[in-house]
């Protein structure tokens, strides 16, 4: 099931800081490429852009040309939150 691609990116960065936490490890930079499948929508009179990983290799197999995402996240000193 598809989802706005803020909530993907939400849950990725989450996942991320769930495994930090678990493993005693602190997370200073994250960098990730995986296949994804998207879909521009009308949604509340506007587009919205839905997207999710696939669920398993059935869905979108890796060895062939599907749509990638590179998501990049890297922690920013506390003094520089507003």
């Amino acid at each position: 099931m598809l989802r706005d691609l803020a909530t993907m990116l939400e849950d990725l960065q989450g996942g991320m800081q769930t495994l930090a936490q678990q493993s005693a490890v602190r997370l200073t930079q994250a960098e990730m490429t995986l296949p994804v499948d998207v879909a521009l929508v009308l949604k509340d009179g506007s587009c919205a852009l839905l997207a999710d990983a696939p669920r398993n290799a059935a869905d979108a197999p890796w060895w062939q040309a599907q749509s990638r995402l590179t998501v990049s996240f890297d922690a920013v000193p506390t003094e520089w939150l507003p």
